[in-house]
């Protein structure tokens, strides 16, 4: 008996490995879901154990030493039921022509002569897991494959491992057999109606099987589902979460990390499972810092680009960022010509250089010319109604074009947690980091909290807190967030 466990993402990968591995005769002796507790500890979601007959086993493997690699692939992408007349019938035809060499070799000696009484004790002894493996069906099946299947297995490997090619030759060579010779005929239509018989039982035990196994995996949610009656302090820290409204998802995942740490003395407390909880929520909300910033590129200067959809405070912040870096330059695309008027002002107070391009050429020409004296550049582009496809060729244009540049996605803290999650589905291939404006009028903090667990990739960079003024300008942290969430 060979037994192996086998480990995949979905039920139909893992029995595929399995005929590939243990052929059609195998049998399933126990599945398993990964899911809840277990699954965070799992990188498979479905484990099957599986075992063979040593037997039946050993057909497969003469099998297997004769196929290729590509011939294997598309060999056991067949039905099981015909996998398994294949291998029973190359397993005949090498026993018997191991026998005719066997008699042509030793003559009448009868050296290789199995003896009947040993043969008889032998067949009555074998019990176990090998005689459940060899049930009555898989010996119709025998049965019915002997009768049907003359063809060689040597003549099969010359072919391309297909059923209705190898049924449509079947149909043609009977056809005059049929006009000949009529008695042969009727015994193929005979053997074809037992061999269709015997097909119908085995899929009707499969659907028994398929049955069996859905009623164990739904026994097997429900008794996940009956857990224990959760600690007084982690029972009000999921009720404090759920009022301000963080994802249920982390919630959970949160409950497991404490109740698999913390002990039962120290579930009961409130303050020890707050504790817990704002540990791990402070490594999820991720924040950098811009790359205009960086030591690296004070020679080298850089492009920063902030992109929105709708009204955000985005030219503000964007006044904001190039009041922190001198020789800086904006540049606003056509949408932008209501801020024309304010650029003598801007120009005054902040010692900033603003320039309004009409194109996406206009923009790159200007961009290149800012970078060539030595000044950071900072572009206003709003692209409203624009197709996503336009504005990743335009920044895609601008990274070829120059070294450092670093695209920002523009939120605001006053639109929906909906509105910001659309803005970033929209834009996340493309961006490099968020920036949040108006965070002082924020409602709902718990909102930036999931953005940042489902859209790790893009760390915060910048929060706004008032007008436009550089001191309501704050690198972002985590720990804002989180007192602005329990009102710290």
């Amino acid at each position: 008996m060979y037994v192996r466990k086998f480990e995949a993402d979905s039920l139909d990968e893992a029995l595929a490995n399995i005929k590939a591995e243990l052929g059609p005769d195998a049998i399933i002796l126990k599945t398993q879901t990964n899911k809840g507790i277990k699954g965070a500890f799992k990188k498979k979601k479905i484990e099957i154990t599986a075992a063979i007959s040593e037997k039946n086993y050993t057909k497969k493997a003469k099998v297997d030493n004769v196929l290729t690699s590509d011939q294997k692939n598309s060999f056991y992408k067949n039905n099981s039921s015909y996998i398994a007349n294949m291998i029973n019938s190359h397993d005949q035809n090498t026993s018997s022509q191991a026998q005719s060499n066997s008699i042509n070799g030793y003559g009448n000696l009868g050296l290789n002569r199995k003896v009947s009484a040993v043969e008889e004790n032998s067949s009555q002894s074998n019990s176990g897991l090998d005689d459940f493996l060899n049930s009555i069906d898989r010996e119709e099946v025998k049965k019915a494959a002997a009768n049907t299947e003359s063809e060689y297995f040597n003549d099969f490997l010359n072919g391309d491992f297909s059923l209705e090619e190898e049924i449509q030759e079947e149909e043609v060579i009977e056809r005059p057999q049929v006009q000949a010779r009529p008695i042969q005929s009727q015994q193929l239509h005979e053997s074809r109606v037992s061999n269709d018989e015997v097909s119908d039982l085995i899929e009707n035990q499969r659907n028994k099987i398929d049955d069996l196994e859905k009623k164990i995996f739904e026994l097997t949610q429900s008794v996940q589902g009956m857990t224990k009656p959760q600690a007084l302090g982690v029972k009000e820290m999921v009720t404090i979460f759920r009022s301000l409204d963080i994802e249920e998802r982390y919630i959970q995942k949160v409950v497991r990390k404490a109740n698999f740490e913390l002990s039962d003395e120290e579930k009961e407390n409130p303050d020890t499972v707050f504790e817990f909880a704002l540990k791990e929520m402070m490594g999820e909300v991720r924040t950098a810092l811009p790359l205009f910033s960086s030591v690296d590129n004070e020679q080298s200067k850089t492009v920063t680009v902030l992109i929105s959809d709708a009204s955000c405070g985005q030219s503000s912040m964007l006044t904001k960022l190039s009041a922190l870096k001198q020789d800086s330059v904006i540049i606003r695309n056509k949408a932008n010509t209501g801020f024309k008027d304010n650029t003598s002002f801007s120009e005054k107070f902040f010692n900033v250089e603003s320039n309004i391009c009409e194109s996406i050429s206009e923009i790159v020409a200007q961009t290149r010319k800012s970078i060539e004296t030595k000044k950071n550049v900072f572009i206003d582009y709003k692209a409203t109604n624009q197709e996503i496809n336009e504005i990743k060729k335009f920044v895609d244009g601008l990274r070829r074009s120059f070294e450092n540049v670093e695209v920002l996605i523009c939120l605001s803290g006053i639109n929906t947690e909906l509105y910001n999650r659309k803005v970033l589905n929209r834009y996340a291939n493309i961006a490099n980091g968020l920036v949040v404006t108006h965070l002082d009028q924020c409602l709902n903090y718990g909102s930036l909290f999931n953005l940042a667990i489902d859209f790790s990739s893009l760390p915060y960079k910048f929060f706004g807190t008032g007008e436009i003024v550089p001191d309501d300008l704050e690198a972002a942290t985590a720990e804002r967030i989180l007192a602005g969430i329990f009102k710290l």
